[in-house]
């Protein structure tokens, strides 16, 4: 596995991870690393297939210099959810581009909890504040570490992917502190944690400017309001240090338009697919409730995009799919 040591990746967050999956790009576990001391990207490889995450970790100026240099080591390249600049280097090189999925960004200077399409938020306040919950940020040292892995394990069971957590396109929990990422707990009113919400720093030029939510889970039996208010107690704080955005994540295969690019017409015909159809929604992965709950906290959706170079395209969807561990 290529790397890059610990310090020169953060050093390089912090200067060029103006992304959300930037944190992931530089600190995802098992993912390799191609670049120097002045950029890098992040990929695996399943077959022969290299599947990079994301945008390059580097200056703009050094994108296009950095992606040649590893499509000419991995000739059989994807890329996954990377920006419309990615997307536009890659089309220029007579990648196939098709649109991703949406991200969907929260401006945190004008975001409030009032009106009508707020009111989970306010009921979720309103009924754990009457149960003696309370939401803090603290250090997982702070915890016991069965507990957290309880709630985590328990949460994860729950779900379509329940016999693994899920890498790649997302970065797997971390229950551990970690540089700059954002931890905040669920705490009943005897003080024990029964739910968790993580966010990863999304930088500027040095300077924190957002935060991508990464991670939400709580236990079964908690009131599944319980998203609500963890988001809701990280966004004040957010705002009350000035934060600009918060980022909640890609909604796969949502609002999939494909105008802009030359697209593959069967990997967009498998996109909404996998969106529109009801037995994949069930037993592969939900993405069409994913997307519903986040419309639900409203926001800006930004189009990601999906760029391969070498047919054919199912074969590399279905490695995809086991990147991700969604299928082994």
């Amino acid at each position: 596995m290529e790397t890059i040591p610990e310090d020169i990746r953060y050093r390089l967050l912090e200067q060029h991870g103006g992304f959300a999956l930037a944190y992931s790009v530089a600190f995802q576990p098992e993912l390799s690393h191609f670049g120097d001391e002045r950029g890098f990207l992040s990929y695996c490889k399943v077959g022969n297939t290299a599947f990079v995450l994301a945008d390059p970790i580097a200056d703009r100026a050094r994108h296009e210099e950095l992606i040649d240099a590893f499509v000419a080591a991995h000739p059989d390249a994807v890329f996954c959810q990377a920006s419309l600049n990615t997307a536009e280097i890659l089309s220029r090189r007579s990648f196939w581009v098709n649109q991703f999925g949406c991200e969907n960004i929260i401006d945190l200077d004008t975001y409030s909890f009032d009106g009508p399409k707020r009111r989970s938020f306010r009921t979720a306040s309103n009924r754990f504040s009457a149960g003696g919950y309370q939401v803090r940020e603290m250090s997982l040292s702070d915890l016991d570490p069965a507990d957290v892995r309880a709630i985590s394990d328990r949460w994860r069971r729950t779900k379509v992917t329940k016999r693994r957590e899920l890498h790649f396109l997302v970065r797997p929990v971390v229950l551990a502190d970690e540089p700059g990422v954002r931890k905040f707990f669920l705490l009943n009113r005897d003080g024990e944690p029964e739910g968790f919400a993580f966010f990863d720093p999304v930088f500027e030029k040095g300077r924190i400017k957002g935060y991508l939510s990464t991670t939400r889970r709580w236990l079964p039996t908690t009131d599944p309001l319980a998203s609500y208010f963890m988001v809701r107690t990280a966004i004040e704080t957010f705002q009350s240090e000035g934060v600009a955005t918060l980022n909640l994540g890609l909604s796969p295969f949502h609002h999939i338009e494909d105008k802009v690019f030359q697209r593959n017409r069967l990997a967009r015909r498998a996109f909404r697919f996998m969106y529109r159809n009801s037995l994949t929604n069930r037993f592969v992965y939900p993405v069409r409730n994913l997307a519903k709950h986040k419309a639900s906290y409203g926001g800006v959706e930004s189009q990601t995009f999906y760029a391969f170079n070498t047919l054919s395209s199912i074969p590399r969807l279905l490695k995809l799919i086991r990147a991700c561990r969604i299928i082994t």
